[in-house]
C-alpha cells in the first residue's frame, strides 16, 4: 500500500543548505536506523564534552551539550519507533503512532532547558570578566569532523523518515540539520577566539542557542499540532470535495480529519435521499471511501450516511415517513391530493404498505395506525391518510409456458406493435403460477421519449391485454432505447 504524503499541506519538511554528502547505508527498518544514529551520537557527545572541559570553551561546551541532548533524543526515538510500530489493540484503537510525536515534544522541552542555561552563561561571560580560552588544533578538528558527520546523519535520517513515514526519525533529521549550522558558527567563533578575542566564544554560544531555540519551536509546533489533533487543512479540503463528489451523495455535511504518525483518519458524514434502501446507503458509503482513497491513499475512513431532510415533493416525504413505521416492508402507490376546505389547504394521502404475511386484522390495523401517525407527523395536522395494508408476496413456484402459448405471444406482439411509441417488440416471456399467467414484454422506443409518456404507453398495452385475454394476470412492459 502506498503511504500517504502527510508533509504536503500538513507538516512542512526542513532542508539543510549544507554540501551534499554520499548517503550512509540504509537500514531495513526505522529502529535499526535509530540505533545506528544513537551509536554515532554517543561517540560525538563524549568527544565534544571532553574537549570542551579541557579548553574551557563555552561554544564548544554548547556543542557538546547539544550533542548530548541528541543522544537522549535518539535514545527516545528508538523507544518511540518500537512503540509506534505496534498495531492497534483493545486499549489503543487508533494505534500507537502518536508515541513518536510525544517523543518529539519531549525533545523540544529538553532543547529549551539547554538553551536557557547556555544563554545565561553566555550573558554572564559577556558582562563579566572573560576567562582566557585555549583553542588547540584538536578542538578545531573535533568541530570539522562533527560537521561532516552531522551532515551525513541529517541526510540519512531524513531519507529514512520519508521511506518509513516516521515523524520521530524526521525530528532527529531536523535536529542534526540544525547541528550542521551551529557547528559552522562554533568553528568560526573558535578560530576568532584562537586569534585572541575571548568574547567571541560567548557570542558564538548565543548564536548557537538561538539556532537551537528556533529548531525547538518548529519541532514543538509540529508535535503539538498532531497531539492536539489539528486538522491538516489541505487534506481536509481535498477529502470534503471527494466525499461530495461520490455518486448518490447530496451533500457532505461534516468532515473531521486527524493524523497520527504516518496514518490519516477521516470521519465523514454525508446526506442522501430519504427513500434509499439500507443496501443502497451502504453502497454510497463505500463510494465515498473510494473517492477519498484517491486523494488520501491509505487513509482510515469512517462514513456515516444521513437522510436529506429537505425534499421537493410530498410523495417522497410520505414514502419516507411511512417506511419508518415499525412492521412496514415496502411502501408503494403513493398518491397525494391537495384541496381547499374553508379557505384552508388540506392534503389527502393514499398509499399501499406491504407487511409480513400471516398477520391478523388487529395486527395489520395497528401497523396502519403507525403509518398514518408517521405521515401526519411529517406533513402536519391538515392531512388525511388512508392506507391499504397488504401481505408481502412470497416466492411463487411457476413454469415457463412461452413456447406452449404461441397464440398469446403473437397477440402480445401485435398489440405492442400497434402502439405509436413502440418501435418493436423483440422479447416475450410468459410464465404460469397459481393458475394465473404473468407476461413480460421487452419493447424498444425512441431514446428521447419522456418517462411519463412511456409509462402511459405501457398502461395502454396492459389494459388491452387484460381486455383481450382475461387469463393474464400481472403484466410488465420493459422499454429499452432504440440503440440498446
Amino acid at each position: 500500500m502506498t503511504k500517504p504524503d502527510f508533509n504536503r499541506g500538513y507538516t512542512r519538511g526542513y532542508t539543510c543548505d549544507c554540501p551534499t554528502l554520499p548517503p550512509m547505508p540504509t537500514t531495513r527498518n526505522p529502529q535499526g536506523v535509530a540505533l545506528a544514529a544513537l551509536a554515532i551520537t554517543a561517540i560525538m557527545a563524549v568527544t565534544k564534552v571532553a574537549v570542551a572541559l579541557a579548553t574551557s570553551s563555552l561554544v564548544l561546551l554548547s556543542q557538546g551539550l547539544d550533542t548530548a541532548v541528541d543522544l537522549v533524543a535518539i535514545g527516545l526515538v528508538v523507544v518511540a519507533v518500537r512503540v509506534a510500530g505496534k498495531p492497534a489493540d483493545d486499549t489503543h484503537h487508533y494505534g500507537h503512532a502518536k508515541a513518536e510525536n510525544l517523543v518529539a515534544f519531549t525533545q523540544t522541552l529538553i532543547l529549551g532547558a539547554i538553551v536557557i542555561g547556555l544563554v545565561a552563561e553566555a550573558v554572564h561571560r559577556l558582562i563579566g570578566d572573560t576567562e582566557p580560552i585555549a583553542v588547540p588544533w584538536y578542538a578545531v578538528m573535533v568541530l570539522v569532523v562533527s560537521g561532516v558527520i552531522d551532515t551525513a546523519r541529517a541526510s540519512w535520517l531524513m531519507s529514512a523518515s520519508r521511506t518509513h513515514g516516521s515523524e520521530a526519525l524526521r525530528a532527529g533529521a531536523l535536529n542534526f540539520a540544525t547541528d550542521v549550522g551551529t557547528t559552522i558558527v562554533a568553528l568560526i567563533t573558535l578560530l576568532i577566539a584562537r586569534g585572541g578575542d575571548d568574547r567571541a566564544d560567548a557570542v558564538g554560544a548565543l548564536i548557537v542557542s538561538f539556532a537551537v531555540a528556533v529548531a525547538a519551536v518548529r519541532l514543538g509546533k509540529q508535535s503539538v499540532d498532531v497531539l492536539m489533533d489539528r486538522a491538516p487543512h489541505a487534506q481536509l479540503s481535498a477529502i470534503e470535495a471527494a466525499a461530495a463528489s461520490a455518486p448518490g451523495v447530496a451533500e457532505a455535511r461534516r468532515v473531521r480529519v486527524r493524523g497520527g504518525g504516518n496514518q490519516l483518519f477521516a470521519d465523514v458524514t454525508v446526506a442522501t435521499g430519504r427513500t434509499v434502501s439500507l443496501e443502497r446507503a451502504h453502497d454510497i458509503a463505500e463510494g465515498v471511501e473510494r473517492e477519498i482513497g484517491r486523494v488520501a491513499p491509505g487513509a482510515d475512513v469512517v462514513v456515516h450516511v444521513e437522510p436529506k431532510a429537505e425534499t421537493t415533493g410530498f410523495v417522497e416525504r410520505v414514502q419516507a415517513a411511512a417506511s419508518k413505521a415499525v412492521g412496514v416492508n415496502e411502501v408503494h402507490n403513493v398518491l397525494v391530493h391537495a384541496f381547499d376546505d374553508a379557505n384552508r389547504q388540506k392534503l389527502h394521502v393514499t398509499l399501499h404498505a406491504k407487511v409480513q404475511p400471516g398477520l391478523s386484522l388487529a395486527e395489520a390495523h395497528e401497523i396502519a395506525d403507525r403509518v398514518e401517525q408517521e405521515v401526519i407527523a411529517e406533513l402536519g395536522d391538515d392531512v388525511r391518510v388512508d392506507s391499504h395494508i397488504e401481505p408481502l408476496e412470497p416466492t411463487a413456484h411457476g413454469r415457463d409456458v412461452t413456447d406452449a402459448r404461441a397464440d398469446l405471444v403473437a397477440s402480445i406482439r401485435t398489440i405492442a406493435s400497434e402502439e405509436d411509441d413502440v418501435l418493436d417488440c423483440h422479447e416475450i416471456l410468459i410464465t404460469e403460477a397459481g393458475g394465473k399467467l404473468t407476461v413480460v414484454a421487452h419493447v424498444r422506443g425512441r431514446s428521447d421519449l419522456s418517462l411519463s409518456r412511456l409509462h402511459t404507453a405501457s398502461q395502454r398495452i396492459e389494459n388491452r391485454l387484460h381486455a383481450d385475454h382475461p387469463e393474464i394476470g400481472p403484466v410488465l412492459i420493459h422499454f429499452e432505447p432504440e440503440d440498446a
